[in-house]
């Protein structure tokens, strides 16, 4: 019940709406159990002892009662919509907040789909248990207790009897519960399998037209979604066993009911109205019976989810900073310093470091220093680590082992955020929101001004395409900026760098995608933006890394040559065999254009 706990948990804030809801639901439960009362001077004064007073009694309580009845059940349907609407909406942006502050580890160990299912399906499945089960569960449990109290109020022998009833409901329902809670767990799991593979086929479409593998995506997905059927079936097959099984054990009680009963008032121990109440008040708690045992089975899937999405909130985030509920995050622990830039140098010392569940080093004791306002380039093989040494540096990963020293303190003494806050990326390709120009031009600033972002995108070489957009800076972009070119993307990702001003730019395959033409206007955007910074540029493309004041070439995780572009030429190792090759590569693509 840990699940269940921490899911009602969300309620606390508000106990007086869960108050008003209780006490709804259990004036809802008094008049259903109570009203059977009335069966018993109905039958024995209006239809046995013809009392024409009690007839016009009886006809004027009935809607009477129903009209009060009515009213309290708005206010407990209100009531209970409203609660389970909060806590889902806390849930959601609890989630949503904690999944912004896991590390990058989490998201490297886990698939997007099962992600997605937690945050969007199982929320879901909460949502509507939070709405509904209350109300069986407490409505319905207390309307038993009521019409239980009239069976005794009636008679208690008779009462007793139907007691039979709960060891055989229990031995029902327990073995049935257990199961459906486990085949729901099974079946939300593969559910979160076939949310991946329609994840993949949305984004991955081009690719799949492209080499027609049509059919074995379709074979992929039937054979996922046929799996799917089996634990699904399972926890529909207990839950519709439990109904006929309570309804067996019911309909033998009532017969045992109706045999004693009948007997008594034929003997004349018992008066046909007290029978017949009392028959009335056993038969009326069928219904919420069964809505209690129905909402046993949704109880249970609704705990399988709840257990998946806590599963996410137990995770540990990257840092100690905290999410408050409102506003901005809050700052850094006392332990931790801001980051307030650097004089000399930053300097990496023996580090090493491999990604979550890979046996291999992406970095093996690498050792090398940046001084401050230099151009460092970093080439090699693909594969060969370059990329993580720039995720490393913006303590996005750290190290395995060795540290990253800015003027020799270590990086992990320094609030991760007012680190990066001084480190700009500019990646091979940018990630553009479905926000308007503006809002990603000035992305992670909160108050910024037009003319800051007409600026920035003027230096950027954005300014002239954005005022061809139909509402310039206020136009909002579509899924990923698709509705931009390459290279109208990477400028606006230059002009966020402008905006952010960092005092270490990192540029990651900057311009990898991009054509000649684009890749010539995108570096001249940049050359600005260069100046008197410290720049680590990371590249497969040798032509422009002679003007880089150092030279770092990495190979399978190792740093295997160190110096200036003529030094590294004249050694003769890994960099100028790169060298070589492209520069030849080069030269037959400039022959055949030719030719």
């Amino acid at each position: 019940m840990k699940s269940l706990r921490r899911v009602l948990r969300y309620l606390k804030p508000y106990p007086a709406r869960c108050a008003w809801a209780v006490l709804a639901m259990l004036t809802v439960a008094f008049f259903n159990g109570a009203s059977v009362l009335l069966l018993k001077p109905i039958v024995d004064k209006v239809f046995i002892a013809r009392d024409f007073r009690m007839l016009w009694i009886a006809a004027a309580a009935v809607p009477v009662i129903i009209l009060l009845k009515t009213a309290v059940s708005y206010v407990q349907n209100y009531m209970m919509s409203w609660l389970g609407q909060k806590a889902t909406q806390e849930i959601r942006s609890d989630l949503f907040r904690h999944l912004h502050a896991l590390p990058l580890d989490y998201y490297a160990q886990h698939r997007t789909g099962d992600i997605l299912s937690r945050v969007t399906g199982d929320l879901v499945i909460v949502q509507n248990s939070l709405n509904s089960l209350p109300l069986y569960l407490i409505r319905d449990s207390m309307t038993v207790v009521f019409l239980l109290g009239s069976l005794f109020y009636l008679d208690w022998h008779f009462a007793l009897l139907s007691l039979a009833s709960v060891p055989l409901i229990s031995f029902v329902l327990v073995p049935l519960s257990r199961k459906m809670r486990d085949t729901s767990l099974e079946s939300q799991a593969m559910m979160a399998r076939l949310y991946q593979r329609f994840e993949e086929s949305v984004l991955g479409m081009p690719v799949i037209r492209a080499f027609n593998y049509e059919e074995g995506v379709l074979a992929k997905f039937e054979e996922e979604n046929d799996s799917f059927f089996a634990p699904m079936m399972s926890y529909l097959r207990a839950m519709a066993l439990s109904a006929p099984l309570l309804e067996l054990c019911g309909a033998v009680v009532a017969a045992a009911l109706l045999y004693f009963g009948g007997r008594e008032v034929i003997i004349g121990h018992m008066t046909p109205g007290a029978f017949f109440a009392f028959l009335g008040a056993f038969f009326a708690s069928y219904a919420p019976v069964k809505n209690v045992a129905r909402s046993n089975s949704e109880l249970q899937r609704a705990l399988a989810s709840a257990e998946r999405i806590f599963q996410i909130l137990d995770e540990h985030p990257a840092s100690p900073l905290s999410f408050p509920k409102k506003g901005k995050l809050a700052g850094p622990p006392a332990a931790r310093g801001e980051f307030a830039g650097f004089a000399r140098e930053i300097r990496f010392e023996n580090v090493s470091f491999r990604y979550p569940g890979r046996p291999e080093w992406a970095l093996r004791e690498v050792n090398f220093d940046i001084p401050k306002g230099a151009h460092v380039a970093v080439v090699g093989p693909s594969g060969s680590g370059k990329t993580t040494l720039a995720q490393l540096l913006l303590r996005l990963y750290e190290p395995a082992s060795g540290r990253i020293l800015f003027d020799g303190r270590d990086a992990r003494e320094f609030d991760p955020r007012s680190l990066r806050a001084a480190i700009g990326l500019v990646a091979q390709e940018t990630l553009l929101f479905r926000d308007t120009v503006f809002e990603n031009v000035a992305l992670g600033r909160s108050v910024v001004t037009l003319s800051e972002v007409e600026r920035a995108c003027r230096l950027a070489g954005a300014e002239e395409f954005v005022a061809r957009l139909p509402e310039n800076y206020h136009t909002r972009l579509g899924e990923d900026g698709f509705t931009l070119s390459p290279g109208q993307r990477q400028r606006l990702g230059i002009a966020r760098i402008v905006m952010k001003d960092p005092a270490v730019l990192i540029l990651d395959e900057a311009t990898a995608s991009l054509d000649n033409s684009t890749e010539a206007a995108v570096l001249s955007s940049l050359k600005p933006l260069l100046a008197g910074r410290t720049v680590v540029s990371i590249t497969h493309k040798l032509a422009a890394v002679p003007q880089a004041d150092k030279i770092l070439v990495i190979n399978q995780g190792a740093l295997v040559e160190t110096g200036t572009h003529s030094e590294l030429f004249l050694k003769e190792g890994l960099y100028r065999r790169l060298y070589d090759l492209q520069t030849s590569q080069r030269g037959h693509g400039r022959e055949n254009s030719v030719n």
